[in-house]
Parts: structure tokens; C-alpha cells; sequence
């Protein structure tokens, strides 16, 4: 269920003036004296707060204005000077930031160029031939070691066939044993004449005989030749091998010296390494050019007492108008008049409510002297009020104006002044 709204009266009074009313009886002959003193003290107390909240925008306005008009002030000659350079200096961090980036687009071993460069300028060559030796000695032992195995099969061949040649020889000596055993019989069962045959097979077994050996003879020469051959392939293969494990150690070693893996790509990193030290050349140039900049624009600001800044100069630079701060300080300035026209009316009010309230005072007559506790009331929530925004000398000056309260005109000075 919903709360009802208390009603408020359409006039809000204080508390401390409203308990003064609030104890007295509405036919009290003093009861409309009284409510007229409370009135008017709340009234004043009102005006009192609004002075001082005016006050406190005037001063806040006085405190920007005194910001800004360092940059109103400023000449031509002044602005143009202060743009070119906060325009510079945005051009040189802009042009530094693109150059950053394009150097995170380097390879990050190019950092450690420096102290290989010379060294690796003058290794190029030596790499190149390394290179080309190390690829034509890859191609001399993939020919010789293939050349070592055909000699290798070669020579398996020709000891087959010289086995072969053996076995033929003892089957033939059989044959020729065989052959002549038959003859023999033949001779001596028969008696027949075998000179004939005896003199053909005779000169065959001579021509097979000889066949075989010269076939023998020539097989276990080329048998040599060939593991001749064989030893000298041998032996060139371990010597090019020595030569190739050196130019590829001293590749290897190269290559993980300057982390490439071919000469190429090491021309390609010096190349590169150009470009990656004119790129550090022109930041390191830009750093300067900046750092000058920034100590020409505070110099700057300093000598024309350009105040109110609460950033880097490069968030300076990328923040300031200065139209804009002239134009602010022209509407700070029509705003504080306005204010200034407000406070004056107000302390007009309040001269006119404190002439009234003069008057009440002097026309009570009571012995509790309610009109003056209401005024002294009004006077200590004013001096509070004053306190509050740290406006010591406004709650003195109330307190004095108190002091007059019921006084003679003549010891009176008519009212207060509560400016600051």
C-alpha cells in the first residue's frame, strides 16, 4: 500500500523562525509582529544562502575565466605561433606512432644485427662458395656412390661367371675323361683304328681347354680392375665426404650465427636490416624533433602564462581549441555580469528586508524581546551558513550588523553588506 504524500503549505519557513510562531497564540497582540519578523528573517536567511551560492558561482567563473584569459588575450601572431607548433608536434607523434607499427613488422632477429652485420656483410661471399661447393661435391658423391655399386654389382657378375667357369672346367674334365675311357675301349675290344678320332677330340679339348682359360684368365682380370676400382671410388668418396661435412659444418654454423637457413635469406635479413636501421634513424630523429617541440610549446606557454593544464602536451595538443576557449571565455564572462546583476538585486532585497526589520525592533516594546531573538536567530543561522562555505568575513560582518539591532539611527549604518 502506497504512503499518501504529507502536504506541504504553499510557504516553507525555517524551523528556528517557525518554532517562535509556533509557541505563540494567534490572538498574542505581538502574534502578527512576530510572524512578520520570522517572515522576513527567512526571507533574508534565503537571500543570504543564494548570495552565497552566487558568490560561489562568481568566484568559480572568476577562477576559469582567470584560465582563459591568458588565451583570450593572446595576438594573432601569438595564436598562429601556438598552432603551428601544437600542429607540428601532432604531425612528428603521428608520423613516430606509424613508424612504431611498421617497425613491429620487422622480424624481431634483425635487433641482434647489429653486432653481426660487418661480419656477416664479409661471410656472404664465403657462404655463397660454401654453398656451390657444398651443392657440387652433393652431386660428385650421388654420382660416385652410384658409380661404387654398379662396379660393386659388376663384380658379383664376374664372380658368378668364374664360379661358373670352374664348374664348367671340372664338368668338361669329366667329359674329356669319360670321352677318352670310351676311346680306349674302343681300341683295345675292338682293335680299331681311333687315331682320328683320338686327334679330333684331342684338338677340341686343347680349344675348350683353352676357351676356358683364356675366359678365366680374362674374368679374374677385370675381378681386379674392378676392385681397383672399387678401392679408388672408395677412397675418393671418404675424401669428398671430409669435404662436404666440412662446408656443411661451417653452413650450419653460419646459418644458426646469423639465424637463416640459406645465404639468401641472410641477404634478404642485411636488406632488410637497411631499412630496419633508416626506420630507427628517423624515429630517434623524430624523438628528438619532438622532445624540442614540447620544450618550444611549454616554453611557450609559460612565457604567454597559458595556465589550466592538466594533461600531457600531446593531450593538450590534441584537446585545445582555441576558438573554442575564446568563445567560453566571452560567454563566462556576459554569465558572471548576470550573476553579478542577480547578487546586486539580491543585496538590494536584503538592504530593504534589514530597513523592515530595523524597524520591528525598535517597535517591540515586550520584555522578552522576541523580535530581536528572531533577528539574532536569523544572524546565527546566517553566520553558520557563511561558515559552511568558508566565508569567515560574511559571518563577521553579520554578527556587526546584529550588534545595531534596537540601536539609534545614529549608531546604526542602516544595513548590512554581505559581499565577499
Amino acid at each position: 500500500m502506497k504512503k499518501k504524500k504529507k502536504k506541504t503549505s504553499a510557504y516553507e519557513m525555517h524551523t528556528v523562525f517557525r518554532r517562535f510562531i509556533d509557541d505563540m497564540h494567534p490572538a498574542d497582540p505581538l502574534y502578527p509582529s512576530v510572524r512578520q519578523t520570522a517572515q522576513l528573517c527567512d526571507e533574508a536567511l534565503k537571500s543570504a544562502k543564494s548570495r552565497i551560492k552566487l558568490n560561489g558561482k562568481i568566484h568559480a567563473l572568476n577562477g576559469r575565466m582567470a584560465e582563459l584569459e591568458s588565451y583570450n588575450s593572446l595576438s594573432e601572431k601569438d595564436a598562429n605561433e601556438i598552432k603551428n607548433l601544437l600542429d607540428s608536434y601532432l604531425a612528428v607523434s603521428e608520423e613516430r606512432s606509424q613508424l612504431h607499427e611498421q617497425l613491429t613488422e620487422f622480424d624481431p632477429t634483425l635487433a641482434k644485427m647489429f653486432k653481426l652485420e660487418e661480419d656477416a656483410s664479409a661471410a656472404m661471399a664465403n657462404m655463397k662458395d660454401a654453398e656451390r661447393y657444398q651443392q657440387v661435391l652433393k652431386q660428385d658423391l650421388s654420382y660416385i656412390d652410384s658409380e661404387k655399386e654398379e662396379l660393386a654389382f659388376d663384380r658379383e657378375g664376374m664372380a658368378t661367371g668364374l664360379t661358373f667357369i670352374h664348374y664348367f672346367s671340372v664338368g668338361m674334365v669329366a667329359l674329356f675323361a669319360v670321352t677318352a675311357a670310351v676311346l680306349a675301349f674302343f681300341f683295345i675290344v675292338s682293335g680299331e683304328n681311333i687315331f682320328w678320332p683320338t686327334a679330333i677330340f684331342v684338338v677340341l679339348a686343347a680349344l675348350i681347354i683353352g676357351l676356358l682359360y683364356s675366359f678365366r684368365k680374362k674374368l679374374q682380370r677385370d675381378i681386379r680392375v674392378n676392385t681397383k676400382k672399387q678401392k679408388r671410388a672408395v677412397a675418393l668418396l671418404n675424401k669428398k665426404n671430409v669435404v662436404y661435412a666440412y662446408y656443411t659444418n661451417y653452413l650450419r654454423y653460419t646459418y644458426r650465427k646469423y639465424k637463416v637457413r640459406n645465404t639468401q635469406m641472410l641477404a634478404n635479413h642485411l636488406e632488410d636490416f637497411g631499412k630496419y636501421k633508416a626506420l630507427l634513424k628517423r624515429i630517434d630523429l623524430l624523438r628528438k624533433l619532438r622532445y624540442e617541440t614540447e620544450d618550444t610549446i611549454e616554453k611557450f606557454l609559460r612565457e604567454k602564462k597559458l595556465t589550466g593544464i592538466k594533461s600531457t602536451i600531446e593531450g593538450f595538443a590534441r584537446t585545445v581549441k582555441l576558438e573554442d576557449k575564446r568563445r567560453y571565455y566571452s560567454e563566462m564572462k556576459d554569465e558572471r555580469a548576470a550573476v553579478e546583476r542577480q547578487l546586486v538585486e539580491l543585496e538590494a532585497t536584503h538592504e530593504e528586508l534589514w530597513d523592515v526589520l530595523n524597524v520591528l525592533s525598535e517597535r517591540d516594546t515586550s520584555e522578552d524581546k522576541l523580535i530581536d531573538k528572531i533577528i539574532q536567530a536569523y544572524l546565527d543561522e546566517a553566520a553558520r551558513a557563511f561558515s559552511r562555505a568558508g566565508i569567515d568575513g560574511g559571518a563577521k560582518k553579520e554578527k556587526e550588523d546584529g550588534d545595531g539591532i534596537g540601536a539609534d539611527d545614529e549608531e546604526d549604518d542602516g544595513g548590512e553588506d554581505l559581499s565577499f
